[in-house]
């Protein structure tokens, strides 16, 4: 049997094949699933034995994170956020402490609250907020997963922030390569003004109270700095970052599920058009059945919603 031959008995409805498709075929269902799942051990695998080729690789940049909240907050009417650089720091810093403290909340174990690195940095601030995410692909999904989430939606379009920092690290967390993204928002204490005096009269300033902190993260948080950043947290981010994986191994899985997918039902679609044309009768429709089995493992592959937020 030449390529030809063999093609068109995989392919397409044939006497060679019970004019059935031998790709719709029960047997060979069974092996594709089969071969499904051991290419993904095998990606898995991979990802361990060599992580620099396989492994969470991101297109998530700060600047289009804070280019698209800040066109959330244009859609509402609300006015752009600032980039502040101190919240940059804090927000880098937030995430070297995931990272050396290998968890995903926002309150460290080691008992420090997303505040904490607000003070750290020297930001004064009468509102704050944070959002985090991780293990997204790019800027947009990020944006969106926290705008479908009513708590973190409220940080987004919250007119109480003026300014924003943000900082997107690579790492391992858990044994686990990921991307974490850290968004902190903030409105910086007013700097109280000088009191006007008469030259003539002396007047005792007036005492000046701040506005209570609010800082949301759904909930109010008390504001308390109990430990210091370990430094090696961030250099150990810098490290990996420059050893960044070349590819992801949740995008080749898509990938070969779509192709797959697109194949199976190109197939199925070409049988119904050319038995119909053909008048062929078969009593058997056992394919159909394991066609909608295949369909739905690879539809929830393709349809897996990738990335976690908090």
């Amino acid at each position: 049997m030449n390529l030809l031959e063999w093609t068109r008995h995989f392919l397409i409805p044939h006497y060679s094949n019970n004019h059935r498709a031998k790709l719709l075929h029960p047997s060979t269902l069974s092996v594709i699933v089969v071969l499904f799942l051991t290419s993904q051990f095998l990606i898995n695998f991979s990802v361990l034995v060599s992580p620099s080729i396989l492994g969470f690789a991101s297109n998530v940049t700060p600047d289009q994170v804070v280019e698209m909240t800040n066109q959330k907050r244009a859609e509402q009417g609300l006015p752009p956020l600032t980039i502040n650089g101190k919240l940059n720091e804090a927000a880098q810093r937030k995430a070297g402490d995931m990272f050396a403290f290998n968890y995903w909340a926002h309150n460290s174990p080691s008992g420090r609250d997303p505040w904490s690195f607000f003070h750290e940095v020297d930001y004064q601030y009468i509102y704050a907020g944070e959002n985090l995410a991780r293990d997204f692909m790019n800027s947009e999904s990020v944006v969106e997963a926290w705008m479908n989430s009513p708590t973190h939606r409220e940080n987004v379009l919250n007119g109480r922030y003026k300014e924003v920092g943000l900082a997107v690290v690579n790492g391992t967390l858990n044994g686990v390569e990921t991307t974490l993204v850290v968004q902190l928002f903030g409105t910086p204490t007013p700097t109280p003004a000088p009191v006007a005096q008469k030259p003539s009269v002396t007047t005792p300033a007036a005492s000046e109270s701040a506005p209570t902190p609010g800082p949301e993260l759904g909930e109010a948080s008390t504001i308390e700095e109990k430990f210091s950043l370990m430094p090696a947290a961030l250099a150990q981010a810098e490290e990996e970052e420059n050893g960044r994986p070349l590819a992801s191994p949740f995008s080749l899985t898509k990938t070969f599920a779509v192709l797959l997918l697109g194949i199976i039902l190109g197939v199925l679609i070409l049988d119904v058009i050319l038995v119909s044309q053909r008048r062929i009768v078969r009593l058997s429709g056992r394919n159909l059945a394991h066609l909608i089995f295949v369909t739905m493992l690879l539809l929830a592959v393709i349809l897996t919603t990738q990335g976690a937020i908090l």
